[in-house]
């Protein structure tokens, strides 16, 4: 029979060297990893947050909705205000949400609420508008250049805007 320190010492030495192999196996682990530089994403939001210094604050006219023309005689703007919603004409109501800025050019707008006019003129007019609310509640990216704004689902372009002059 085996005496009781004899056991202990067994015991003890096979617990250290579980240890030891533990120990050897993340060090290699931790050379294994692949390290990422973050500075070049922070500064890509960063930018995005200045850029967006100059978006808001200003009327957005639409020029296109999925590729069109809006119809003659109709006024379709957004503005955005502050950090969490924006302002707008649908082309007969006016309109506000909420939006919420994502990562680089990620935007979601939500909570949509309008006045309740109806328009019969020009035709069409509420078809249009009806339309415009769908795309804007499905945007999920902004793109932006001095004097135009595109919003996009899904990578394809479903309205485009034109920066208003200040008189407009």
């Amino acid at each position: 029979m085996l005496s009781k320190s004899l056991i202990i010492t067994v015991l003890l030495s096979a617990l250290m060297l579980t240890t030891v192999s533990c120990e050897n196996q993340r060090q290699k682990d931790d050379k294994e990893l692949i390290r990422i530089d973050a500075a070049p994403h922070a500064n890509m939001v960063n930018q995005a947050k200045e850029d967006w210094a100059w978006i808001s604050g200003t009327n957005w006219i639409v020029t296109t909705i999925e590729g069109q023309a809006p119809l003659p005689n109709t006024s379709l703007w957004i503005r955005f205000q502050d950090h969490t919603w924006l302002s707008g004409s649908a082309g007969c109501n006016h309109l506000s949400a909420s939006y919420n800025r994502q990562g680089i050019d990620g935007l979601k707008i939500t909570q949509t609420a309008t006045t309740k006019m109806h328009c019969a003129q020009p035709q069409g007019t509420m078809q249009q508008e009806s339309r415009f609310l769908h795309l804007l509640a499905n945007i999920d990216a902004y793109h932006a250049e001095p004097n135009t704004l595109t919003l996009s689902t899904n990578a394809i372009t479903m309205l485009t805007f034109t920066r208003a002059h200040p008189e407009e």
